[in-house]
């Protein structure tokens, strides 16, 4: 029957919950007094870490919880903010909105309980029905009090309308949303390399948040830089988010400068064997690559192989770079000297350089076997691995076929403006900042402005739109139809046409030669390009043709296609 336990949950002491009421969950829930932290997750109510005695159902394999304070609370309650109105009933989630609904629980994007009524239209999610009259909190000088009565307002601290609980300083005559209070007053982001600090209004002036690239009303609460030479500003929503920041306060008295210091003494990836001097300028002609046996050595200029790939970033190779003639090992002269550790803009762990086995990238879903960024952090909760050429992005790009700069964007939907696709959501993708209705998910956005092809003595150029006779949209490789409406590459000297996907290949990222574990045989394959003679694949008995795995042992003749490797 398929069903599975870890040996600590067999072993945990649990208890159906007799009359859980089947409005709020359809399955039968397990009580269990000390779950030992099994259970990683968020309670499915209030939505805050589990702790302590928590209700649990297993048919819907984890991911249904509570604690047990939320799985016994009272079905009807009347309203805490007037007694004189209707009761509120417990419901699981909220009632659909409009889609262009403004109220604060669509802005935040509530998935709890909520206590409701459908006659007066108001909502509290479990933070308001749990809302003490009082805080006393480090980041203000005086109590909040709450206030008795529910209205809407705009919150001093983030510039967010809100409809929920809130909190008065009297004193300083602010009003706040409850979880606002507990931000802190310094953070660090991974958008960001400085600390930025929240102020509750800023000089009246146009300003873009840096990260959403929305006006921000400086009326309201911000965050912002306060290095000297920096106007870095952003929305507290947009800083908060747990994509950019993980939560941790920084005090008052953090050194930025030592820290930096700290960072660049032990961030070296090569040694520099040999350095020759241009004039005042000092090149390191010759390095020891912490991922490479053999030194090094410094190319400025010099004929290119149009099949050389950089090892690196798996681009076609171009100078300056350095190389190991010997083993035919190339590494641009930017990816040689890439840093040991470096932080992603939205991942809040520092990843680790390394150039493991073929992987898909987290940010563009392409396969890659050259080097890479992975988060080793043992707490963190996904996978999380970037292939170097997303991992090299800005926060903004000037990208030839828009007018107007873009913006990294994270968990986007949206149709992708080069290649059509539409995911919900793309993991990352750029975003026009005039809000155009342009989007170029990273696989696009990443495309080379040019490709080689072999039957052309030029080089193509990627070309975003397509003026010529219809008759004329076919790819001159492949010979089947066009979309005129997706990139292609051109030559215009002498009409050649392809497509992306056919000037590129199936697999551009993916170096020949490269070594690939495969489950199914005792040795590495060897990552080959067949061309003639080509084997029958192992698995599905097709011809191996372009890219794919091949034992090199003699005597052995294990062929298997790239996607049936999986």
């Amino acid at each position: 029957c398929n069903f599975d336990l870890h040996i600590n949950c067999a072993l945990l002491q649990s208890s159906i919950a007799p009359n859980f009421p089947t409005s709020l969950h359809q399955h039968p829930l397990f009580f269990i007094q000390d779950h030992n932290d099994e259970v990683n997750r968020d309670c499915s109510a209030c939505l805050k870490p589990l702790s302590g005695p928590i209700y649990y159902c297993f048919d819907c394999n984890g991911w249904f919880h509570l604690h047990k304070q939320c799985a016994e609370l009272p079905l009807e309650i009347n309203h805490p903010y007037d007694r004189r109105k209707h009761p509120l009933t417990l419901l699981p989630k909220r009632p659909t909105h409009l889609p262009n609904c403004d109220c604060y629980l669509c802005k935040i994007q509530w998935e709890g309980f909520v206590y409701s009524c459908s006659f007066c239209k108001i909502e509290l999610t479990l933070d308001d029905f749990f809302s003490p009259q009082t805080i006393t909190n480090a980041n203000h000088e005086h109590p909040w009090t709450l206030l008795s009565r529910q209205r809407s307002f705009v919150c001093d601290f983030c510039g967010i309308t809100g409809d929920c609980s809130h909190y008065i300083c009297v004193i300083c005559d602010l009003l706040v949303h409850k979880n606002c209070i507990s931000l802190p007053r310094n953070i660090l982001i991974t958008r960001h390399h400085h600390v930025i600090s929240h102020s509750y209004s800023l000089p009246q002036q146009y300003e873009l948040c840096r990260i959403c690239y929305e006006e921000v009303d400086t009326r309201y609460g911000s965050y912002h830089c306060n290095a000297s030479d920096c106007d870095y500003i952003v929305h507290v929503h947009c800083a908060t988010d747990k994509a950019v920041w993980d939560g941790k306060s920084i005090p008052e008295d953090y050194d930025e400068r030592s820290m930096e210091a700290l960072d660049e003494s032990i961030n070296w990836i090569t040694d520099i064997v040999e350095e020759m001097s241009f004039g005042e300028i000092t090149v390191a002609v010759e390095i020891k690559h912490a991922y490479y046996v053999h030194n090094l050595r410094l190319t400025f200029s010099g004929e290119m192989n149009d099949d050389g790939q950089c090892d690196g970033c798996m681009r076609t190779i171009s100078t300056p770079f350095s190389s190991c003639e010997q083993c035919k090992f190339f590494l641009h002269k930017e990816c040689a000297e890439l840093p040991r550790n470096k932080r992603h803009p939205f991942h809040k762990h520092l990843l680790t350089l390394t150039n493991s086995n073929p992987k898909f990238c987290s940010a563009c879903d392409r396969l890659d076997n050259g080097f890479s960024y992975k988060c080793n952090d043992g707490d963190c909760r996904q996978f999380f691995e970037c292939d170097i050429r997303c991992t090299l992005l800005s926060d903004t790009l000037e990208h030839p076929s828009h007018e107007h700069s873009l913006f990294l964007i994270h968990n986007f939907s949206a149709k992708c403006s080069a290649c059509r696709r539409n995911r919900n959501p793309w993991n990352m993708a750029y975003r026009c900042t005039k809000r155009c209705d342009f989007t170029l998910d990273l696989e696009c956005a990443t495309l080379p402005l040019t490709a080689w092809y072999k039957y052309d003595k030029h080089l193509l150029t990627l070309s975003c739109s397509d003026d010529s006779d219809p008759s004329q949209y076919y790819c001159d490789l492949c010979e089947h139809e066009r979309d005129p409406n997706d990139w292609f590459y051109y030559c215009a000297e002498c009409d050649n046409t392809l497509h992306s996907r056919c000037a590129l290949g199936d697999l551009p990222f993916l170096n020949i030669g490269g070594k690939h574990l495969f489950h199914k045989h005792p040795r590495p394959f060897t990552i080959v390009k067949n061309i003639w003679d080509c084997p029958p694949c192992k698995i599905c008995g097709e011809v191996c043709n372009g890219k794919a795995l091949q034992c090199k042992e003699s005597e052995c003749n294990f062929s298997v296609h790239w996607n049936c490797s999986f």
